[in-house]
């Protein structure tokens, strides 16, 4: 396995991973988020003796420097830094992989170069809309989880708590404070509120455990730097320009009951992608790890 570091300007260096089979076909794994990182678990999804994954953490996630950057850090640096990634390892063409966030920068990719892209897997399908966002963060998943959103809005004044920007907004401006113990309380608990909605198994003590444990300073500094500013994209711009990217090959897996990006999403790319996408339901949350989804996306990569 090659690893390291490869700077793309900016005073940014991410981190990478050349992992499985270096004589097969290369696959790009882009993660979550924005501003998750990879992790050993993504590696669950692949075969080391039958695939070639490139994994990277994108700028400010994970291992790349500097941590939880916001500077320079937009959805087009991204897209250009799988470029120079892929150049640096002298990769002509691949496949993309991605759930979540990895969905929506996965599909902006594609339409930037499409004869780079050989297929597509995706999964949690997030095309950006400012609805998609707000689904989350004006809590229309409180009629399922209304002890988690109240807690979530708990930490908000009362005035601020009329829509989700200004929730939103005001999360931001903690997340961003000088005092480090506001910084990561604000921090844990977006995660936690993001993290409720990702699964059909809810045990609240112990997704409480797991999510502090994190460092989850990144992951909600950047994601509300993107969601602020809508992702970067203009209206509808996945939808736009999808007739760039039709005759790619595309497998969508979406979980029927996903509460952070709900099924709509899935629908409406399906519609507009036409023929060449394949769009299976599973009954599953949000995350690649629920069963149903991992045992389909495990079978679609297999045929990779």
């Amino acid at each position: 396995m090659k690893k390291g570091y490869l700077s793309v300007g900016n005073s940014h260096k991410i981190y990478f991973e050349d992992w499985g089979n270096p004589k097969a076909s290369p696959i790009f794994y882009l993660h979550g988020g924005p501003g998750s990182g990879t992790g050993e678990s993504n590696k669950l999804l692949f075969n080391p003796k039958k695939h070639r994954v490139i994994f990277h953490d994108q700028r400010g996630s994970g291992k790349s420097k500097p941590y939880a950057s916001t500077i320079n850090n937009t959805t087009q640096d991204l897209v250009s830094d799988i470029e120079k990634l892929a150049n640096h390892l002298k990769i002509n063409t691949f496949t993309l992989v991605g759930g979540s966030w990895g969905s929506t920068l996965s599909l902006v990719y594609a339409i930037s170069s499409p004869n780079r892209v050989k297929r597509l897997v995706i999964w949690g399908i997030y095309l950006a809309r400012k609805f998609e966002t707000d689904y989350v963060n004006e809590g229309y998943p409180k009629h399922t989880f209304p002890e988690a959103w109240e807690r979530f809005i708990s930490l908000v004044p009362p005035n601020l708590r009329k829509n989700g920007d200004s929730i939103m907004k005001y999360y931001a401006k903690k997340i961003r404070d000088k005092n480090k113990s506001i910084v990561k309380q604000y921090s844990n608990e977006w995660i936690l509120w993001e993290s409720t909605l990702i699964s059909l198994k809810y045990d609240k003590s112990k997704l409480e455990d797991e999510v502090f444990k994190e460092d989850n300073i990144a992951e909600a500094k950047i994601e509300t730097h993107y969601f602020l500013n809508n992702c970067f994209l203009e209206k509808n711009y996945i939808l736009k320009n999808i007739k760039n990217i039709k005759a790619i090959p595309c497998n969508v897996v979406q979980g029927r009951f996903d509460f952070c990006t709900p099924p709509i999403g899935a629908i409406d790319l399906s519609k507009a992608y036409g023929k060449n996408l394949k769009l299976q339901f599973v009954n599953s949350g949000h995350v690649s790890r629920e069963p149903e989804t991992f045992a389909t996306l495990k079978s679609v990569l297999k045929k990779l």
